[in-house]
């Protein structure tokens, strides 16, 4: 089954710091990463990294950011064709990341340019939409449900009806849950969304899986996490992965919360970056 992600594609800036700042402080961070990011980009990267057949539909800039993330999805397997290119800067992410805290300023650019093609749905069985362009995303949720193809909804959907409503499966963080649902409780909140198929991750480790009549408890190994980027985007192709191939819904959990953990063991959403001519972490002056 080819899966379809849509939303947004960034470039991730990212400063690991043993304490967060207060007003009007500056607080030294001894080294630095980047890496491309994005939520859609994360879970198509992580999907084809799975051996899946996955495409990536969204906007980056004409610039040097855009072309070089469209090379690194390419190279990891993602079919990039739907992939727009538009004359505004690509979206930057900055992120203070510490232990399992983190803080993020996002400047959207180009992820809230492009339009809706209806052609990026040929030959998909699954769409999962994770970005902040409703403009495209309600077209493409409401084109999707007409074509009978199942539609997944991420982060980056929260408020966003038209799209909730056309969704027959959801993948959230309990805060999202509640956002949602208004539930606090995020066991009564997923059977809220009466959902074909839901997937919770929990604050404490592990998630929640609803089939729609059923509700797992999926537990995970305990790890000390080095940075949260991007680990709820990996849990997303995980789930997605499980789905796709008619895994059992706690498997799907599995494998969810195992892609999760592979993100929280290491700086970033992805691999680092290497930028030419740039020092990198370990290198002598």
């Amino acid at each position: 089954m080819k899966i379809l992600c849509i939303g947004n594609i960034n470039f991730d800036i990212l400063f690991p710091i043993h304490r967060m700042p207060e007003q009007h402080e500056k607080v030294t961070c001894p080294e630095s990463m980047v890496g491309f990011g994005g939520s859609a980009a994360n879970t198509a990267y992580w999907l084809a990294r799975l051996g899946c057949d996955v495409s990536l539909a969204g906007t980056v800039g004409d610039d040097a950011l855009g072309r070089e993330h469209i090379a690194s999805l390419a190279e990891a397997g993602v079919d990039t064709s739907s992939v727009q290119v538009v004359g505004m800067p690509s979206g930057i992410a900055v992120v203070l990341a510490r232990e399992r805290e983190k803080r993020m300023i996002r400047a959207p650019g180009a992820n809230l340019a492009g339009t809706f093609r209806p052609e990026v749905l040929d030959g998909c069985g699954l769409v999962f939409l994770s970005g902040a362009n409703a403009t495209v995303l309600g077209p493409c949720a409401d084109a999707a449900r007409r074509a009978g193809l199942t539609v997944f909804s991420g982060s980056g959907c929260l408020g966003e009806e038209r799209v909730l409503s056309a969704s027959d499966g959801f993948i959230l963080n309990s805060d999202e849950l509640e956002y949602i649902t208004g539930l606090y409780d995020p066991r009564e909140g997923i059977m809220a969304l009466d959902a074909l198929s839901a997937a919770v991750t929990l604050p404490t480790g592990g998630c929640l899986i609803s089939d729609g009549i059923h509700l797992h408890s999926v537990e995970a190994d305990q790890v000390d996490p080095v940075d949260r980027t991007g680990a709820g985007d990996a849990f997303a192709a995980g789930y997605l992965a499980g789905f796709a191939r008619g895994e059992p819904a706690f498997n799907r959990g599995v494998w969810g919360n195992l892609m999760a953990a592979e993100v929280l063991m290491g700086w970033g959403a992805r691999p680092e970056i290497a930028i030419p001519g740039a020092l990198q972490p370990g290198d002598q002056e």
